[in-house]
């Protein structure tokens, strides 16, 4: 029985490590950020994600690294906010194919990293400047 103890917290620890490390080298390839993402079954469970030219590589799963790319381009909506289970996130929807598309939802500080190389999609949906009034005395 405890040779069956130690066994099973060896295999977690083990997979806690190749967590970690499969984490820290896709992170180095490029910026990477966490998001969820929705398509036909919704909300997924939080992933890590960059951008890699016109592709979106997704990163999905602790132990078992199951890495997904998908040619993909930034619609002309922008950035919106979503309320994600609770969280206030910013998203953009993406579209993968002639007539599919994903929303890609991460934390606000992300901006830069969720909307990759369409930089123009991150100043979409800000807040205006203000307005400096003339004063005419």
């Amino acid at each position: 029985m405890i040779l069956l103890i130690f066994v099973t917290a060896l295999l977690v620890l083990v997979a806690a490590g190749r967590e970690r490390r499969t984490r820290r080298a896709f992170a180095d390839d490029g910026p990477a950020f966490r998001c969820r993402v929705r398509g036909r079954r919704g909300w997924s469970r939080w992933m890590w994600a960059r951008w890699a030219g016109d592709l979106l590589v997704i990163r999905r799963g602790p132990v078992f690294d199951r890495i997904r790319r998908v040619p993909g381009v930034v619609t002309t909506e922008g950035v919106v906010r979503r309320h994600v289970r609770g969280r206030s996130l910013i998203a953009v929807r993406v579209r993968i194919a002639r007539d599919a598309v994903i929303e890609v939802a991460a934390d606000g500080q992300d901006r830069a990293e969720l909307v990759g190389p369409y930089v123009a999609a991150a100043f979409s949906g800000l807040a205006a400047a203000p307005v400096r009034r003339r004063h005419n005395f």
